[in-house]
């Protein structure tokens, strides 16, 4: 018998293995939730994935029908000065995430933000644009 996080499972040879995310009840949502922040010019902060409390730049954000506009007004250094990312706003319901999509193939992503190779996460409720 195994037992994880507190659910109490019989392990056989012939058993699917049991992970924690099949263990443990979904905290995604397939439904899309209301977008969080209405059309408008806001300042969102850029964010590494694996420095997460290291300040970043300074994004002047606009949000347009749908669509994310992100631009360096900061300063140039890791990021140059003017737009660094532009997309449709879509909830990623796999990984109960915003991410800004360019391509049909970005909405059915296996890996969204950090270092994947999918496409970028954006916090709407934080105002956070998360890069690598």
């Amino acid at each position: 018998m195994l037992l994880l996080l507190g659910i109490l499972t019989t392990a056989t040879a012939h058993a699917a293995p049991v992970t924690i995310s099949s263990a443990l009840p979904s905290q995604k949502t397939s439904t899309t939730p209301a977008q969080p922040l209405a059309d408008g010019f806001y300042v969102f902060q850029q964010r590494y994935a694996e420095h997460p409390h290291m300040p970043g730049i300074l994004l002047d954000t606009e949000i347009k029908q749908g669509k994310i506009y992100l631009t360096n007004n900061d300063r140039a250094g890791v990021f140059p000065l003017g737009l660094i990312d532009e997309g449709e706003l879509y909830w990623h319901p796999r990984s109960g995430q915003w991410i800004i999509v360019n391509s049909a193939q970005d909405k059915s992503a296996t890996e969204v933000g950090g270092c994947s190779d999918g496409p970028v996460m954006v916090d709407l409720q934080q105002r956070i644009y998360w890069t690598c």
